[in-house]
């Protein structure tokens, strides 16, 4: 994928909504590009903060909704306290399996996953654009902790 295409992408969105691309949403697209991590606007923040550019948090807030609904990115796991974005532009559906204990996010996918919910929705007269799985559980690292702390 070139930056040119999710470039091109925000830049459409923008102009059908009488906004322009500034150096700010310029500079909140590139850092949101720059990482494959899944993040949160405090984090985005920080990282463009680290990397000495001078964008406010107000701008990064207004800016995301923009990104989410040009199709770059998506809201991803939800928790009580913060929301998570995660850049799909370019990248294949997956699922996400989210430790309940840790936190730890670990990023799937399947092809018989996938032909599944295809046929599903087609089975169902519905035309599928987009979809999200969260799976929620222990992972391997907490159940061995805990099976530790269950020993003492």
């Amino acid at each position: 994928m070139n930056s040119m295409d999710y470039r091109k992408v925000f830049v459409r969105y923008l102009q059908s909504h009488d906004l322009k691309l500034t150096r700010s949403r310029e500079a909140i697209l590139d850092a949101v590009f720059a990482t494959h991590s899944h993040f949160d606007a405090e984090q985005l923040y920080l990282w463009m903060r680290e990397d000495k550019k001078n964008v406010s948090r107000a701008t990064i807030y207004r800016t995301l909704p923009y990104l989410v609904h040009s199709g770059l990115i998506r809201k991803s796991l939800c928790d009580e306290h913060r929301e998570e974005y995660e850049h799909i532009y370019g990248h294949p559906n997956h699922f996400h399996l989210q430790c309940s204990s840790c936190g730890r996010i670990i990023e799937q996918s399947d092809e018989e996953l996938e032909k599944l919910i295809k046929r599903l929705a087609k089975n169902n007269g519905f035309s599928l654009q987009d979809y999200s799985i969260g799976i929620k559980g222990r992972c391997s690292l907490c159940q061995i902790e805990k099976t530790d702390k269950d020993k003492s």
